[in-house]
């Protein structure tokens, strides 16, 4: 079941497109490049959900030293400075708030732009003598992570988010103190409810959503809801930790580093 949901995604979305098996060897010189499932239980050990990825064989070459087939990530310090800033006030006296997203399925978002082709399995339909011609990038191939930083790289400072100069993958908004962390698909960002929901909604995230969507408010163990007394509640539209609207600007009822977060406990 979860690999015929994964090959519906994949066929719906148009990750590829069917070519005569002849071009690849025109245009690489080689076969194409083989493909395997991926089977994870991500309810070990209390149950039974299974994802499944198709993944590609791409392997290690002859190559080295190619600083453009990986994806940067951000040092420690840079979560730790988030964090000491949403437990710091700000001048006006207010806290700002922390938003956890998760972009889902990240590197199929990107597109490829290079002759890449592929050997499709059983699951899909490909009449024999052809083969799977890359239209957006697949899980497993070399290149995909330094392609999906580059695709969201752009989004964000084509909204006005300036890039870092030591590490590219922080991010800041001056005209609404908006600070933004990537590690790999999970966002990190920090500011008032107002620039967190501009952040999530039509702007800098809104490709994400069209491609597949996020999980909002993705901090653990936040129960509440909004018929709760407490000062935040989860939003069951969007599935995100907020805080009600009387108590913004105010300092929510945690402690230590959960100051100023989005959800109540961790």
């Amino acid at each position: 079941k979860a690999r015929a949901e994964e090959a519906a995604y994949m066929e719906n979305r148009g990750l590829w497109e069917i070519v005569p098996r002849g071009i690849c060897l025109e245009k690489t010189g080689k076969p194409p490049v083989s493909l395997r499932w991926v089977d994870t239980n991500k309810d070990f050990p209390r149950g039974m959900k299974v994802r499944s990825r198709l993944v590609a064989r791409d392997f290690k070459g002859g190559d080295k030293d190619r600083d453009d087939l990986f994806a940067e990530t951000p040092p420690l310090e840079g979560k730790r400075l988030l964090l000491s800033r949403a437990a710091t006030r700000r001048k006006d006296g207010r806290y700002r708030k922390l938003m956890f997203i998760d972009a889902r399925k990240a590197h199929l978002n990107p597109k490829c732009e290079e002759d890449v082709f592929i050997d499709l399995p059983g699951e899909f339909e490909c009449p024999r003598g052809s083969c799977g011609k890359l239209v957006y990038w697949l899980y497993g191939f070399r290149p995909a992570a330094a392609a999906w930083e580059k695709f969201y790289s752009e989004i964000l400072e084509e909204v006005g988010l300036s890039r870092g100069i030591y590490c590219e993958v922080e991010f800041y908004h001056a005209g609404r103190d908006l600070s933004l962390l990537v590690h790999g698909d999970d966002f990190t960002s920090l500011g008032d409810d107002e620039d967190l929901d501009w952040c999530l909604g039509e702007h800098a995230f809104e490709v994400f959503d069209h491609a597949q969507g996020v999980t909002r408010g993705r901090a653990a163990g936040c129960a509440a809801s909004q018929d709760s007394p407490s000062d935040t509640y989860v939003d069951e539209a969007s599935h995100c930790a907020r805080t009600r609207p009387e108590a913004r600007g105010t300092h929510p009822q945690t402690t230590g580093a959960h100051r100023g977060t989005t959800s109540r406990r961790w």
